[in-house]
């Protein structure tokens, strides 16, 4: 029984540390983005606008913004956002988190819509752009 109870336990725990999430860094984001550049069909006009924190309103966009929020676990295409996942990569540093999170779920909708998976993360991702653009572009640079 012991045995058991002591197996139950591992198991459990094995679980919750799973489904920490992982921190990315700069090297991960230059990954992803040349990976989803590449999977998008991104064009060189086109990364020349998002650097400028300019991302248009087309599907090779939205594509774009939903690989990079897939691959780096912040967006399910089924489930939408992972907010705690936004609030520890965006918050990286904040000893207080409230207000971020708070930010982040205001614009991580359920998808009442119905809209396409890239629609979905995208409408989020301009969502919080608009009222994070500092932190945004911080977050960027610090990686």
């Amino acid at each position: 029984m012991k045995n058991a109870v002591a197996i139950l336990l591992c198991a459990l725990l094995g679980l919750a540390y799973a489904n920490e999430y992982k921190l990315r860094t700069a090297e991960d984001l230059q990954n992803a983005r040349k990976e989803c550049a590449v999977s998008s069909k991104v064009t060189e006009a086109l990364i020349a606008k998002y650097k400028t924190f300019d991302y248009p309103e087309d599907d090779i966009t939205r594509n774009y913004i939903q690989c990079i929020f897939v691959k780096f676990d912040l967006f399910d295409e089924t489930k939408g956002f992972k907010v705690d996942n936004l609030v520890a990569q965006l918050g990286q540093g904040k000893e207080d988190k409230t207000a971020l999170k708070a930010d982040i779920e205001k614009c991580a909708d359920k998808n009442e819509q119905k809209s396409p998976a890239n629609a979905w993360a995208f409408r989020g991702f301009k969502c919080f752009l608009g009222k994070n653009l500092p932190l945004v572009q911080a977050a960027v640079q610090k990686n």
